[in-house]
Order: C-alpha cells, then sequence, then structure tokens
C-alpha cells in the first residue's frame, strides 16, 4: 500500500433507471452511481465503497469507531485496512474534513491533510471574504491548536478562489513559489505558496488519475442489468491496477517496455483470456470423460 493515499468520489457513468443513480454536478460524467475510492499512487484503487444510503446504520460500524456524520463515517471505513503507526498520510477534500475526524485519525496513527469549510472549524479566526479582497494573491495565513491533545494546523490561501485546510502533519513553512497568470498583467507571475498546499496539489489527485486512466479505454458493453454497468466498472478498475502493477514490476528491475501502453496491456491481456478459454475447457471435457474400461 502507498504511503501517501487519497479518497474522493467517482462516478459511475449510467442511463439506467435504478434508484442508486446519483446527479454530480460537477462531474464530467453527471448521471451515474457514485462511489468512495482509496486510492494510492499512480491511481491503484486500494478500496472503494459504493453509495447506496445505507451505509452509515449503525449496524454496520464496528465497535470503538465513533459516528461523526455521514461523511466522516466513509473516511473511518475506507481507512481500516490502513496499517496503523506506520507514517501513512491520508488526503480529502472539504466533504469530508473535520477536526473530529482528524482527531482520530491521528489516534489512529494515520496522518491527514485536507481542505475544509470554514464553518466546521469552530471560533474560525480567519479573514472573512471581503477583507481577503484586499489582500494580495498569494495571501496565507495560518493558526495552530491543540485539540483533544493533537496538534492541528488550519490554514488560509488566497488564489482564484480562498480555500481553507486542515493538517495535522504539515503547516504554512517552508513557502514556496509557484506560477499562475495575472489577468490584469496578461502575464505568468510567480506567488508565494503554503507547504501544505504544495503538498495538497501533489497527491490529491489519485482518484482523478484512475477515472482518466478508465476513461481512455473502458468496456463499452451494453445491458440491460442495471448491475452489469457497475460490474465492467469494477473490471475496467481491476485491469488498470493490474497495468500499475506491470509498470511498477518493471521499475523495481530496472526495466522499461515503453511500447507497453494501455491499449497494448488491455490487447494483450484479452488475447491471452481468450487462448485460455478453450484450454480449460478442453481440460474440463477431457476429465469428465466416462472411463470405458
Amino acid at each position: 500500500m502507498s504511503e501517501r493515499l487519497s479518497i474522493d468520489e467517482q462516478m459511475c457513468a449510467t442511463k439506467a433507471r435504478h434508484l442508486m443513480k446519483m446527479y454530480m454536478k460537477d462531474k464530467p460524467h453527471k448521471w451515474g452511481y457514485k462511489l468512495y475510492v482509496l486510492c494510492g499512487d499512480m491511481g491503484f484503487a486500494h478500496k472503494f465503497e459504493i453509495y447506496s444510503g445505507q451505509e452509515n446504520y449503525p449496524k454496520f460500524r464496528r465497535d470503538g469507531e465513533p459516528d461523526i456524520g455521514a461523511s466522516g463515517n466513509v473516511v473511518i471505513r475506507l481507512s481500516r485496512e490502513i496499517p496503523r503507526n506506520q507514517n501513512y498520510k491520508l488526503y480529502f477534500d472539504r466533504y469530508y474534513s473535520s477536526l473530529n475526524l482528524s482527531v482520530y485519525l491521528f489516534q489512529q496513527g494515520i496522518q491527514c491533510v485536507g481542505t475544509i469549510q470554514r464553518n466546521r472549524i469552530p471560533s474560525c479566526k480567519f479573514r472573512n471574504d471581503q477583507e481577503l479582497k484586499k489582500e494580495p494573491r498569494g495571501f496565507s495565513e495560518e493558526f495552530s491548536t491543540n485539540f483533544e491533545s493533537v496538534d492541528i494546523s488550519t490554514g488560509l490561501y488566497k488564489d482564484n478562489s480562498n480555500v481553507a485546510f486542515l493538517s495535522t502533519f504539515v503547516g504554512e513553512m517552508p513557502k514556496s513559489e509557484v506560477r499562475r497568470f495575472d489577468r490584469k498583467k496578461k502575464q505568468h507571475v510567480m506567488v508565494p505558496c503554503p507547504a501544505v498546499v504544495s503538498v495538497y496539489n501533489s497527491h490529491m489527485g489519485n482518484v482523478d488519475l484512475l477515472d482518466s486512466n478508465i476513461g481512455r479505454h473502458h468496456i463499452k458493453v451494453r445491458s440491460k442489468r442495471w448491475y452489469m454497468r457497475l460490474f465492467f466498472h469494477l473490471v475496467d478498475t481491476i485491469v488498470i491496477n493490474a497495468w500499475i502493477l506491470y509498470r511498477r514490476m518493471l521499475k523495481e528491475t530496472d526495466r522499461t517496455d515503453p511500447s507497453m501502453t494501455q491499449k497494448m496491456f488491455r490487447t494483450i491481456l484479452a488475447e491471452t483470456l481468450c487462448r485460455i478459454g478453450p484450454e480449460l475447457k478442453a481440460r474440463q471435457t477431457k476429465h469428465l470423460r466416462p472411463n470405458r474400461d
């Protein structure tokens, strides 16, 4: 399992009529089945959960797990298999973030960072949007606190929009500079960027990378059964995981195979499965033949 993991929503696009189908306006495919996915580096999917609306029932909660809301409980369930106290880091967006979730993960030996809604921070001291309009692009401020014996850093960063961050292992310093386009000057300029923003942007896009890999070459078989679309989506995810493992194996053995693109990998995999099918059928038929002696 990768040291840096991220949790985000994923949409399995479908036109089927089913009560589990949802609408998400910010996704490229707005209608479909929603999944919560735990991904590692290179978009490797470690665990997923299909949204059905029943996940937060108390009977599905393990002993010792707190109830911190529907979104926070998703992170708790997906992080059950993450090794404890081994410096694993978890990234998620403001839909999941809360102080109680960060405290629980830290107590479990998992560090975390994510964006957060300012109304989820008690006694928030960040400047409001009107005051931030007077500040230049790249402005940031940080407040640190100790909540239930856990050191937590909260920060606010002004870029195209004002974004608040919450972290248990990284703060505002050290700052770096990033390249941004200035619409007034009509040229690229360098603006300061806090460390928490750089770390978050570097490792939060694993689920989006998985979506991108699936979108390039996915199974396009149609079916009238609503669950077949989910089945094909999970098969695509398995193929992507196998392709990532193959590339990782080549890297660890100091070998390279630039021709092994995802399309080529899928082609070879399909040809291999087609060859294995008749062989298995022939073996089964041979064993099932009655003995004439």
